[in-house]
């Protein structure tokens, strides 16, 4: 399961499992789909993005960037 903490709100993103994410902002908690859909909770709104981020399904190993590797003499550039 995954929980991430919102870099700006300070909320807290918890992955409830089943697509579901709990949301925790001050004490306020709101649950929602992983697609943004609000289910239930005090909390009615939340970051779309992170929500998706936390709740979402995961890329298979080797899809995401990190997992592979650059051929030789090739680099990422950072700005």
């Amino acid at each position: 399961m995954r929980k991430k903490r919102h870099p700006l709100s300070g909320a807290i993103y918890e992955d409830l499992g089943n697509g579901l994410v709990r949301v925790d902002k001050a004490g306020v908690v709101g649950v929602f789909r992983a697609n943004g859909t609000w289910v239930e909770g005090e909390l009615s709104f939340a970051d779309p993005h992170m929500i998706a981020w936390v709740g979402g399904k995961e890329l298979p190993h080797g899809m995401n960037v990190s997992q592979r590797r650059m051929p030789a003499g090739r680099e990422i550039v950072h700005d």
